[in-house]
């Protein structure tokens, strides 16, 4: 089955305990800020009336039933660079916002399908069969989810099961007959309150002792005890005119706390159950695919910063000048850099034995996704250079929609005669969104979301051969 945009949007409408700015949202489709959250993503459910190459909705290979081409295991490398390629063109459709319901939630369907038969063959356990029903589960019902995987951790140089509150990584509390209670929090967990399934997954490996804190499970967003505290949408409040959030205003995320308070898991819906070994295992393994995930969306991300430096130094006639073909030269390497690490990752991707499927190359994927971390507040430093300070100091969106301003606006903001005075007005709006409005949230996200620097080095020098350069110094001194 097939969802469009509003059936998503009248799913919402279950009861899910959702707090914005200290008070309790009723609605989150009807909300003034979360709504614009909820919009977005029901915009992904409408692209399935467009058509993309590849195809947003493919046949199950099992049953033939139509599904999100997200929700379908990639089996031939065509497929999965066909799903790099998807998450690219949804941003871009997005307004350069990923729109990562759906793909984050695979990410760890993926990740969990190939754990979860490698725990079963050593441990005899019989987790995978679960976690491929519940994958035909949300398939077939095309159901928005999400992952939640960041723990509060408390103290960072202490273990789980060493922290002086025990629920600061989400555990297992008690084990039942039918399922399990679990208690606890995740962070900054995007899109969960305008979700309907949560992908809750360990962050960490874990040792022995911390056995209750090696747990994975799917949860309802309107699950009794869950709680979901939200950031303030600074960006979307800060956005006083129609003309000042073009992007904003229509497709904006969200991020939350998520509180389990003695929330109830049955048994069909847990994934890992104190196997603290595979805890690594579906850790590392989430993060290959969110990564890779990550350099599509943000390439999309990178061609609107190009673009938009690019238009900018036409606007202010400087185009042709040292300076500035040296910052567009810069962005070029931002966004190129990203699109080239997805295509490596997807062309010498490696296949899991035990499930077939085909994962992006971790080499590939880290330099990608190290490159986009490291050099961002650059690709911005390129972006606000072609602009000038108007990317802050232009006036705002009321200045020109009010007939006392609007053509001193229009006289006064002229540049480049080949460019109409309007257009160079908002694409300076567009460029004070982006490193105004939304600049601490891209800065930090940009640096830390998907995994942070370190985490990519960590991956990156352990996944990499070294063992032809050993051997080319070793030619030449044995």
């Amino acid at each position: 089955m097939i969802r469009d945009g509003a059936s998503y949007l009248n799913a919402l409408q279950d009861g899910r305990v959702v707090y914005y700015r200290g008070k309790r949202v009723s609605d989150v489709v009807k909300h003034p800020v979360l709504g614009v959250t909820a919009r977005h993503t029901a915009q992904l459910y409408d692209f399935h009336r467009q058509e993309f190459s590849p195809p947003l909705v493919v046949r199950e290979r099992e049953s033939g039933e139509e599904i999100s081409a997200f929700y379908q295991p990639p089996l031939q490398e065509d497929e999965l660079r066909g799903r790099g390629e998807l998450i690219y063109q949804t941003t871009r459709q997005s307004r350069a916002v990923f729109n990562i319901v759906k793909v984050v939630g695979s990410d760890a369907l993926f990740a969990l399908l190939i754990a979860t038969r490698q725990m079963d063959e050593k441990l005899g356990t019989s987790y995978h069969e679960r976690v491929k029903r519940y994958l035909q589960h949300v398939a077939h019902g095309d159901i928005a989810t999400v992952t939640a995987q960041t723990d509060v951790k408390g103290d960072r140089s202490l273990r789980p099961h060493q922290q002086a509150d025990p629920d600061l990584y989400v555990r297992i509390k008690e084990r039942r007959q039918d399922g399990i209670v679990v208690s606890g929090a995740k962070v900054h967990i995007t899109q969960a309150p305008v979700a309907e399934e949560i992908l809750v997954i360990p962050c960490r490996a874990m040792t022995e002792q911390d056995t209750d804190y090696a747990v994975a499970f799917a949860v309802p967003a309107h699950a009794p005890g869950l709680k979901m505290i939200c950031r303030p949408l600074l960006e979307v409040e800060g956005a006083q005119h129609p003309l000042e959030g073009p992007r904003v205003l229509h497709n904006a995320l969200i991020e939350a706390l998520l509180v389990f308070d003695d929330v109830f898991i049955p048994w069909e819906r847990v994934f890992l159950c104190g196997e603290t070994f595979y805890a690594g295992v579906v850790a590392n393994t989430f993060a290959l695919w969110h990564r890779y995930s990550a350099i599509r969306y943000r390439s999309a991300q990178a061609d609107m910063i190009l673009g938009l430096a690019l238009e900018l130094a036409e606007a202010n006639g400087v185009v042709s000048k040292g300076h500035i073909r040296r910052n567009l030269t810069a962005l070029i390497l931002f966004a190129e850099m990203q699109r080239m690490g997805a295509e490596m990752a997807a062309l010498r991707a490696t296949v899991d034995a035990g499930t077939g499927i085909v994962c992006p190359n971790p080499i590939y994927t880290n330099l990608g996704k190290l490159y986009s971390n490291a050099h961002y507040l650059e690709a911005v430093q390129a972006l606000v250079d072609c602009a000038g300070g108007l990317a802050v100091t232009a006036p705002g969106g009321e200045d020109y929609t009010n007939p006392e301003t609007r053509e001193y606006v229009r006289k006064y903001l002229a540049g480049n005669t080949r460019v109409e005075s309007e257009k160079r007005f908002k694409l300076f709006l567009l460029a004070r969104e982006l490193v105004g409005l939304l600049g601490g949230l891209e800065t930090v996200t940009m640096i830390h979301a998907e995994g942070s620097i370190e985490a990519s080095v960590i991956e990156l020098l352990r996944s990499y051969d070294f063992r032809p350069m050993r051997e080319c110094v070793d030619q030449l001194v044995d």
